[in-house]
């Protein structure tokens, strides 16, 4: 790794990619190095006082699995508008059938929007219902490491995300060219270490009264008609025939985001010391952050609406903010990378499958750190809140402190929700079959093979906080890829394990516990590296499990 202008201090590949960047970066092949430059060293933090440290804050008694299965549906603290049309009958096959834009699979496996160049853009509403007007927040962005911009015109399409026949996305609507300037991030003078620009609106957008709820993205077009970059919303499904929920997970996107050089994980300088405590949405995606939407959520998307399978789609913050969403589905569906919740979205999971509802984590890393939302000028529920020790965050309460759910001073550890806990950073393997359900139909002897080595992996927690039976489907040992001397001395298993059990409720949980399931199941994924074996295999698991659980309670018949 090399810094063009500043020394940079040493830190780990998962910190760099994840927000350790400066504000323009080249990258090579996937493996290769990065080289970096500082385009504004005015915005590298110089003087700015660390965050007070404040006494410790009372450690909590562990909350048990049996404990957990008393929580109740917390109350909504904001009803959530819904005005776009009833979905009915076979609606998801129906909006495919509609024609998609001028894109392959292959074309949007090559996308690799981390890469900004041309014109950056931001969103000041990411989860709307139909009537609702975006504003559009653009600026111009160098085309080369020594700043030059290309000053030509731009548009912007809203896209819904689908299949459409392997197109993979929809056109709703066009701005026709339109001449950015170019923005500049503020500097950084806050003690958060918040980056957030205050661009002003380039141009706004009617979400439509027919439009079909579900993930969308606005893309920035350069002036050779390809996308230079994209910011997601989320249209939210009103009522429909749909017995499964997709969460996407908007606050582990907001984590990663290192747009202006700063994540809630490192910086250009002094890592994690400079690293964000507040990350805000009112600025582009970069870095780790756009590549989770792409392989968490826009990939993952397009795959489950080839299937057929009716899936309403909705945030994370919007179960935050009105659990009771959950109530009228059989199942909800958590993506890639679900690693950041706020404590009440904790509780919302625990409290849907204690009311029977299935639960499928497709990912790993689930449920890691407990986050708050808070506002930012454009908005509520604008920026995430991550201090990652409690000693400097000034909330206090076991509720709202931002740790680890882990933490003494929480402990409700993730294995409440998924039986399983943290095995591995950045590792490869292979996963072999140990048991198969009968309810499953893939053969007994199958393997799942060719990861890629920037996994996560989960393996079996056992204890108090565990359900005391679980099912173990896949496992294998995984390998470190270019460890550090910190990896090397974890106690981590680096051991992957996808599970399945039943809750006393009836309800059923799977979890995949590896966080690059729903990438290997689409064959529009940038980051895809399994070959075409277990890709059909992964899909036919995804796709039998998703079925079952549009079933409530269906760990009754399948136990």
């Amino acid at each position: 790794m090399r810094i063009k202008g500043q020394k940079l201090t040493q830190i780990s590949r998962k910190k760099l990619l994840a927000g350790g960047i400066a504000a323009f970066i080249l990258v090579g092949a996937a493996g290769s190095g990065l080289t970096i430059y500082i385009q504004d060293k005015s915005q590298l933090p110089s003087a700015i006082p660390p965050v007070k440290a404040h006494g410790d804050i009372p450690f909590q008694p562990l909350t048990t699995y049996e404990q957990i299965q008393s929580q109740t549906l917390p109350e909504d603290s904001e009803q959530l508008p819904s005005h776009c049309q009833p979905q009915s009958g076979d609606w998801v096959a129906e909006e495919n059938k509609n024609p998609g834009v001028s894109l392959t699979p292959t074309d949007w496996k090559n996308f690799h929007f981390y890469q900004q160049s041309g014109s950056v853009l931001w969103l000041d509403h990411q989860s709307v219902t139909c009537g609702d007007r975006i504003g559009i927040h653009a600026s111009l962005f160098p085309i080369s490491h020594d700043g030059k911009i290309d000053k030509s015109p731009r548009s912007f399409q809203v896209l819904r995300i689908g299949w459409y026949n392997g197109a993979g996305a929809r056109m709703m609507w066009n701005s026709g060219p339109i001449t950015l300037k170019r923005r500049n991030t503020p500097n950084l003078k806050n003690i958060t270490r918040t980056v957030e620009t205050r661009w002003p609106k380039t141009v706004s957008f009617d979400v439509g009264a027919d439009w079909t709820p579900g993930l969308y993205m606005v893309a920035s077009v350069g002036p050779t008609g390809s996308f230079e970059n994209i910011a997601p919303f989320i249209l939210r499904s009103t009522s429909s025939d749909s017995k499964l929920l997709l969460v996407h997970s908007t606050l582990t996107w907001a984590a990663y985001n290192s747009f202006g050089g700063h994540s809630t994980y490192s910086a250009p300088i002094a890592g994690e010391d400079e690293r964000s405590k507040i990350s805000s949405l009112d600025r582009p995606y970069a870095g780790s952050g756009i590549s989770h939407i792409e392989r968490d959520a826009l990939s993952f998307v397009q795959y489950l609406e080839s299937t057929g399978l009716i899936i309403d789609q909705v945030s994370d913050v919007d179960l935050n903010n009105s659990p009771s969403i959950v109530s009228q589905y059989g199942g909800l569906i958590f993506s890639g990378h679900p690693e950041y919740m706020t404590r009440t979205e904790f509780n919302t999971i625990a409290a849907a499958r204690n009311m029977g509802i299935n639960i499928a984590f497709m990912g790993a890393n689930n449920a890691y750190w407990q986050s708050r939302i808070e506002p930012s000028p454009t908005g509520p529920d604008r920026h995430l809140v991550i201090y990652r020790n409690a000693l400097i965050d000034p909330q206090t309460d076991s509720q709202k402190v931002t740790v680890e759910f882990g933490n003494p001073r929480i402990n409700t550890p993730p294995s409440l929700l998924t039986s399983e806990t943290t095995a591995g950073v950045h590792v490869t393997g292979t996963m072999n079959a140990v048991e198969i359900p009968k309810w499953l139909n893939v053969p007994k002897n199958s393997v799942l093979s060719g990861w890629s080595p920037n996994s996560e992996i989960d393996s079996i927690a056992s204890g108090p906080a565990s359900p005391p039976k679980v099912h173990l489907i896949y496992s294998g040992k995984f390998q470190l890829v270019n460890p550090t001397p910190s990896a090397l001395r974890s106690k981590r298993s680096l051991t992957a394990q996808t599970i399945w059990f039943a809750d006393p409720s009836g309800a059923a949980t799977f979890v995949s516990g590896i966080n690059y399931w729903p990438c290997e199941v689409s064959y529009t994924c940038a980051e895809g590296t399994v070959n075409d074996s277990t890709k059909m295999l992964l899909q036919s698991i995804t796709s039998q499990v998703l079925t079952l659980w549009q079933e409530k309670a269906v760990g009754r018949r399948l136990s």
